[in-house]
This record gives structure tokens, C-alpha cells and sequence, in this order.
């Protein structure tokens, strides 16, 4: 495979930062650890750790617009779920692996399953005002973009009682999709004249793999797991035949015969663009509006088996310390005490990052190139059919040269023999009062092609938007936004301090894995000396911040991934009960959301659409089995309280345990 660069860094991307994970049961005995985050606490915890109120930014924009003597308002809204789990356990079970060439060997099963899900839902808007006499700029934008990552990965590695490894199997499933869209309507009243343009785009990509199974064969048996058994040195790394460095313990290797992967997959890449205008002043350069309007998509499903050189490299930094924690610690899960080493690795096996990687490059493959063609296709049909097109129209020079068709006998030698100026074509010129000739069509076009400007004489639309821009020029408009720049950056100043709270540069990450096992059984990022996210470690405080993101091992992480794999869907992740728009919709008013229920179940005076708790019973309408069902006096149902407690008793054993707003 030439892809093999390609491959390595799909690989490290998918240990690094985990992508999405398997939906299974895991085992009781099992290690678990993960990281769970409520996107909707992002402006509070990015205050606690950064001192920047992002609300108050807000309000200091409004603030300096009215200084400045316009209108403003802008909000934005966040919402949304990351979670991740890494969850592995041994099956000590007798079970036969034959390699390349048809050795058997009796193994035991090492199993790894990945889950981690991704969904973010981000709104923004602004409305905004200026006038001065007889000028004025109305401004309206609204803007979403969401974020959707799903993928689930059950790795079973055969090994021996050493953990030389004999080959593996992959199954995985998953999505990863972006949205994102816009509307702009821009309303300019300048020397008598308007202008009114409105623009909208939609655009998403998306790419699925319903199923994907793979599966590793070795040459000969890869020893890997051996770096994480012991402190490296230049001996056993030379034994090895791995690379070692001394500074800080570094040691990696890249086993160019590791076997090869054999799999089979499925898979579907779409992609979909919507652009929408009006208002825009296109027939002044003669283009067809609709032009501007295009809905394109398309969607590429395939099938199929692939074969391919299985690529390894593994590694681990023994030296990587993060004061107070460094070498040997002990951390705790479930009330017990684990010994471990803490260093730099990956969070999953290497050969599943590997394997990972090659697979989903594998599935891709022809679907992103298919997908890629039908786009371009689709596009150039489309710059063809609205004439914006570069290759629609060419003139072949004699000498081989191609120019635009237009520019034939335009009185200047483009191909450089001359073959374009023939005197043949259409023949309309206009005689300049200088005596020049031009082309007939550059009459009236704006442009003083002859040099006297007898060419520009007929009333041009062009000199309309010359006008507007001179009269805005000539009104407060610059000097409005100087006064609005002024006055906003002194009203930071007092809401941005000039150093963070706490800064994240100084931060240090860590992984923990036992050396009997060569596992990796969690992480820790410390910061100031103190754990900011972590399990708890002996003799070591954890950091005063006040941070929302969960770190969750043992018995809650297993609670909390068992709730997770069964969610696929944006609505799941970024439920709409809690991604709450009244404050853009107050902003931008009912075009924003056309044709909004009003409905008010529980009567508070909040609509059921911005409303958190519909039927006021005390549970948040995205934990809530019956968001809008109220019980009445002679209702069979429990009391509101009783209710409640249930509605959260059954919403944790589904979901992953939440802090509410």
C-alpha cells in the first residue's frame, strides 16, 4: 500500500483523541475508564479557567454599539455531549490462531472495545441597526453548525501467556457528519437608492460505516506489549531492535512484517450544498439570479472486501513526568488501589489504532473518490449552465494557444500570432470620439475604455452603487465603527483579564498503565501541581478549579458507557429541550423560527418550545420520560415528586450521569 504515511497518521489520530466506541456489554471484571462533557457548561467553565465571561463580552458589545450610536445584539448557544470509554478484559479461554502461513498457535483472547460519542449543536445571531439622515444599515444573521461523531470498535487481540501477540480481529460500526448553514439579510438605504440582498446556504457532508469487519495475520508473532512492561534502555531496546532515547525515555519501533489485514465493509459518503439569493444586484454584470440558487447532493453506498499489508509501530515515553506524578504511582478505582507507571502511550492498543486506521481508509477509499467526482461533476454542470464557466466559450489561436471566445477581434493580439484579431465576428465596434474603436458591448459598462470617456455616456445601474457607497461615505458610518471599536476595547479591558486564570500551557497530560499487563488504565492532566481531570492518586490534591467535564473509571464508567452505546442520533447528544434559543429568538425575532407553537403546557408563562421543564414537574424535559404530561387531581399517576424521582431513577439507568444547569 503507498498509503502507508497516510495510514500511520489516521492511526495515531484515532489513539490520540478516540474517535467513537462499540456498542457491547464490556465484563463485570473488566477496566474501564473515560471522560463524559456537557458542552452546555462550556461559556462557565471557560470563565473559571480563563476569567473571560463570555456574557458579559457579549453585553460589552452592546454596550459600545449604543455609545456609538447604533443597535447590536448578538448571543450564541452551545450544546451538546462528548463521551469516550476505553473498556478491556481478558478471556483466558483455550482458542487456535493460525498466521500467514497456516501455523497454528493456542492463544487466549485480550479484548478492547472503544466508545465514544460526539454531538454539538451551535447557534449564533445578530440583529443590528445604523442610520444617520437619510442613510441606514439593518443587519440580520443567524448561523448553526453541528458536529456528529458515532463509532463503535470491538478489537480482540490472540496473544500468549507473554503477550506476544498472534494476529487480530476488528468490528466496527459508526458515523462522522458536519453541518453547518447560514442566512444574511442586509437592508442599505443610501442616496435615495436600496438594496436589499438575502442570502442563505445550507451545506453538510457526512460519512457512515454500517459494518466493517477486518481481520490480522501475522508473518511471525510481534511483540509489542514489551514496552510497557519495564523502564527502557539502551540494551533492551537494542535486543529489541526498537529506537531509545535517553533524554526522556523514549522508546518505538515500526515492524515493517507485521502480516497483513483482509476485511470486508460497508459503507456510504453523501454530501448535500443549498445556496439561496435575492436581492443581489447580478443583472448589472448580466448574470441569471436563479444562478445563485442551486441544490446539489448526492450519495455514494459501496460494498466491499479489501487486502493489505498490515503497517505497526508502537511506542511509549517512560520519562514523560507531570509533577507531582511521575514514575511509579498509586491510583485509585472502585476503593482499590492500583499500582502503575505513568508516560506517554496510546490509550488503546497499537495494533487496534492500526488496524482502525487501515480499515476505515480501506472502506473509504472508493466512496470519498466516487463522492469527490460526483461533486466536481455537479458543480461544473452547473458553473456551465450559468455561463460562469471559464471553458464554456475558447478560441483555438493557430499557434495552439486557448483564450476566451470573447476575446476574438477585441482589437488586442491575446494569442500572440495575431489568429485572434482576423477583423471576423460579429463586427460591432463603437468609434470613440478620440477615434479609438472598442468593442460594441464594453459601451456603457462603466469602465472609460475608450480614454475620453465617450464610451460612458448612457446611464449606467453600476453608477447606483456608486452612489450608495459615496453617500455612506460621505455619512457617520466610519466614524461610527471607530467609536464602536474605542469604546469596546476599553470595556474589555475590564472584563478580560490581561492574564488567565489558570493557563493551560502549563497543563500536563499522562496516561497510567499497569506493567503486569502492559494496560492502560486511565489518564490524568495536571495542572498548578494539582489533578484538573483524573482518577484520584495518592498524595496528590486535585485542582481547585471548578470544571464540568467528567472523569469517570470502574463501576460509573461502566454504568455511564451502558447508557451511551445505545445513542446514535444529534437529537440524543444535543437533545432540543436543552439547547435553548429564547434569547436568539428575542433577538431576531419570529422569522427565526417561522410559525412557533406557543403552546404553554404547565402555564408559567414560558412556551413549551423554550420551556426546560413543560409540565413543571421538576425533571428537565431531556430526562424526562413525559416531558408535557401533566397529572391532574383524579390522575392513577403518582404525586409530582414521586414522579420526579422516578422519572430520574429510570433516565439514569439509560444515560450518563448529567449536572444540571
Amino acid at each position: 500500500m503507498n498509503n502507508k504515511g497516510l495510514v500511520i497518521a489516521i492511526s495515531i489520530l484515532v489513539s490520540v483523541s478516540s474517535l467513537s466506541s462499540v456498542a457491547a456489554d464490556g465484563q463485570e471484571e473488566s477496566t474501564i475508564w473515560g471522560v463524559s462533557y456537557d458542552w452546555s457548561h462550556f461559556e462557565g467553565d471557560s470563565l473559571n479557567m480563563t476569567g473571560v465571561d463570555v456574557n458579559e463580552v457579549n453585553r460589552d458589545m452592546k454596550d459600545a454599539a449604543d455609545y456609538a450610536g447604533f443597535s447590536l445584539d448578538y448571543d450564541q448557544v452551545l450544546t451538546g455531549t462528548t463521551q469516550f470509554f476505553v473498556e478491556s478484559w481478558d478471556d483466558p479461554g483455550s482458542y487456535t490462531v493460525t498466521d500467514v502461513n497456516g501455523t497454528s498457535y493456542p492463544v487466549s483472547k485480550r479484548v478492547t472495545e472503544l466508545t465514544i460519542r460526539h454531538g454539538s449543536l451551535a447557534d449564533t445571531g445578530i440583529a443590528s441597526n445604523w442610520s444617520d439622515g437619510n442613510e441606514e444599515i439593518d443587519l440580520w444573521s443567524s448561523a448553526y453548525q453541528e458536529h456528529l461523531a458515532v463509532i463503535n470498535a470491538n478489537y480482540v487481540e490472540f496473544v500468549d501467556d507473554d503477550l506476544v501477540v498472534y494476529g487480530a480481529e476488528l468490528q466496527m460500526n459508526g458515523e462522522i457528519s458536519i453541518s453547518m448553514g447560514f442566512e444574511i439579510e442586509v437592508g442599505i438605504l443610501a442616496a435615495n437608492e436600496s438594496l436589499s440582498p438575502e442570502i442563505s446556504a445550507d451545506a453538510s457532508l457526512s460519512f457512515s460505516i454500517p459494518n466493517l469487519t477486518s481481520n490480522w495475520k501475522v508473518f511471525d508473532p510481534v511483540d509489542y506489549h514489551f514496552m510497557l512492561e519495564s523502564e527502557p534502555n539502551n540494551e533492551s531496546a537494542e535486543a529489541a531492535g526498537a529506537e531509545f532515547s535517553e533524554d526522556d525515555l523514549v522508546i518505538s519501533k515500526e515492524y515493517e512484517d507485521a502480516g497483513h489485514i483482509e476485511g470486508s465493509f460497508s459503507s456510504l459518503s453523501s454530501y448535500s450544498l443549498e445556496l439561496s439569493a435575492a436581492g443581489v444586484p447580478t443583472e448589472e454584470v448580466d448574470i441569471d439570479i436563479d444562478v445563485f440558487n442551486i441544490a446539489l447532493s448526492d450519495n455514494i453506498q459501496d460494498d466491499g472486501v479489501f487486502f493489505d499489508e498490515m503497517t505497526l509501530v508502537s511506542g511509549a515515553i517512560w520519562g514523560m513526568d507531570c509533577p507531582p506524578i511521575m514514575g511509579s504511582e498509586t491510583m485509585v478505582s472502585d476503593g482499590s488501589d492500583i499500582e502503575v507507571q505513568c508516560g506517554v502511550t496510546s490509550p488503546i492498543p497499537f495494533g487496534m489504532s492500526m488496524m482502525m486506521g487501515i480499515s476505515m481508509l480501506e472502506s473509504f477509499d472508493s466512496g470519498v473518490d466516487q463522492l469527490i467526482d460526483v461533486m466536481s461533476e455537479q458543480i461544473e454542470e452547473w458553473a456551465e449552465e450559468s455561463g460562469l464557466s471559464g471553458d464554456s466559450d475558447i478560441f483555438l489561436c493557430d499557434n495552439g494557444n486557448e483564450i476566451p471566445a470573447d476575446w476574438e477581434n477585441d482589437g488586442e493580439d491575446d494569442c500572440g500570432d495575431g489568429s485572434d484579431e482576423t477583423g471576423g465576428g460579429s463586427g460591432d465596434t463603437f468609434t470613440c470620439d478620440n477615434g479609438n474603436e472598442i468593442p460594441a458591448d464594453w459601451e456603457n459598462d462603466g469602465e472609460d475604455d475608450c480614454g475620453d470617456g465617450s464610451d460612458e455616456t448612457g446611464p449606467v445601474a453600476t453608477n447606483k452603487y456608486e452612489m450608495m457607497a459615496d453617500a455612506l461615505l460621505d455619512s457617520n458610518l466610519n466614524k461610527t465603527m471607530e467609536a464602536f471599536a474605542d469604546k469596546l476595547e476599553r470595556l474589555v479591558e475590564d472584563n478580560i483579564p490581561s492574564e488567565p486564570i489558570y493557563d493551560l500551557e502549563d497543563a500536563c497530560g499522562t496516561m497510567f498503565w499497569r506493567t503486569s499487563d502492559s494496560r492502560v488504565v486511565g489518564m490524568a492532566l495536571v495542572l498548578e501541581g494539582r489533578i484538573i481531570l483524573g482518577p484520584s492518586v495518592n498524595n496528590v490534591k486535585d485542582h481547585p478549579a471548578s470544571l464540568n467535564i467528567e472523569y469517570l473509571d470502574g463501576q460509573s464508567a461502566r454504568e455511564a458507557k451502558s447508557g451511551t452505546t445505545s445513542i446514535d442520533e444529534m437529537d440524543e447528544m444535543a437533545p432540543a429541550s436543552k439547547h435553548n434559543v429564547e434569547e436568539l429568538y428575542r433577538i431576531l425575532g419570529p422569522k427565526y423560527i417561522p410559525e412557533l407553537d406557543t403552546k404553554d403546557t404547565d402555564g408559567d408563562g414560558t412556551i413549551d418550545f423554550f420551556d426546560t421543564d413543560d409540565d413543571n414537574d421538576g425533571v428537565s424535559d431531556w430526562e424526562d420520560p413525559e416531558p408535557t404530561e401533566v397529572p391532574g387531581e383524579d390522575s392513577a399517576l403518582p404525586s409530582p415528586g414521586l414522579v420526579a424521582v422516578l422519572s430520574i431513577l429510570a433516565s439514569a439507568a439509560i444515560l450518563s450521569s448529567r449536572r444540571e444547569k
